[in-house]
């Protein structure tokens, strides 16, 4: 069974700068099936240059919708994460709301912002 992978965005810039990571990362996922959230597709989008780049960037993946179920997975993890006085910010708990529920490991390069998420399943880079 091939794995999920959804990218975080900050890996989503490093391959489109094709940044010294750039062959790490497609070498992590080359035989997967790569996601980016809706939140990601935000953060991209807020640039303010590159756009054509960032367009047919995400035309290769599919995109994670936010809906409902992430919504109150994402209640969830806020809670728990305010429990042990861990929090991040909301984008971030939605990406990783999108993550879980959709049964996709996670690739990000900002680890402290993500290991607290027990259900999470972080890849390593």
């Amino acid at each position: 069974m091939e794995q999920k992978i959804c990218l975080d965005t900050d890996v989503c810039i490093e391959i489109i700068n094709k940044n010294p990571l750039y062959a790490e990362i497609f070498d992590k996922f080359y035989s997967s099936d790569v996601f980016i959230s809706s939140i990601t597709l935000f953060e991209l989008f807020l640039r303010e240059f590159n756009l054509k780049d960032i367009e047919k960037f995400i035309s290769y993946f599919t995109i994670l919708s936010f809906d409902d179920s992430c919504a109150i997975k994402g209640s969830e993890i806020t809670k728990k994460l305010k429990k042990k006085g861990k929090i991040i910010d909301f984008r971030d708990i939605f990406i990783a709301a999108s993550c879980i529920i959709n049964n996709c490991s996670f690739l990000t390069m900002n680890k402290k912002h993500f290991e607290n998420i027990d259900e999470l399943n972080l890849i390593k880079l």
